[in-house]
């Protein structure tokens, strides 16, 4: 199934974009909108060809050399696996912000296969691994963020010791749910109070 992607603003100004011909950037992007949540893409060529540019004949046939170009930037792997093909976005996790990932059905390339080179790659086959959210503010920062801003204004925290008490008849739980409870009834004591 196709997913929607990021593209970052200086995509078209880096080294290996500029480096390969347009046929192979616009076939790199539309890897990135049928690869799974780890960049990894069933990389047989004619089915890998229709669905990238279904109803263009010619392009199975010149799809093995924009895949070329894109592998030559380190910007694909392909590699295989029991006589299957497949391919791998090279940073896939650095560019991609997953938050929460479906467990690929491909399988990783082999350890064995590793290419050399003198760029940094991502580690192979950590399907649990999730990206750092620490520079992304997605909805787990927000989410977070908020939480801390709410208890505080609730008198959790020590630092506020003038917010009113929490009840102890709401446990927290796992989902927070008990939290958004007891907000609630401290809003409700507010009005009442006012």
């Amino acid at each position: 199934m196709a997913r929607a992607r990021t593209i970052k603003p200086h995509f078209m100004r880096s080294r290996s974009m500029r480096a390969v011909s347009g046929m192979a950037r616009l076939t790199f992007i539309q890897l990135w909108l049928i690869a799974d949540d780890a960049g990894r893409i069933d990389a047989r060529p004619l089915p890998l060809a229709r669905r990238l540019y279904p109803g263009d004949a010619e392009a199975a046939g010149l799809l093995p050399g924009w895949l070329d170009e894109l592998e030559g930037q380190h910007c694909i792997e392909r590699y295989s696996v029991d006589g299957d093909d497949y391919l791998r976005i090279v940073n896939w996790r650095r560019h991609q912000k997953i938050y929460h990932p479906t467990p690929s059905r491909l399988p990783a390339r082999p350890v064995g296969a590793r290419q050399e080179s003198g760029e940094l790659h991502e580690s192979l086959g950590s399907d649990g691994e999730k990206p750092c959210t620490a520079k992304a503010l997605g909805p787990d920062c927000e989410n977070s963020r908020a939480l801390r801003e709410t208890r505080e204004s609730l008198g959790e925290k020590p630092q506020n010791p003038c917010g009113p008490a929490l009840s102890p008849a709401f446990p927290s739980d796992s989902r927070g749910e008990g939290f958004f409870r007891r907000a609630a009834a401290a809003a409700q004591r507010v009005l009442m109070r006012g």
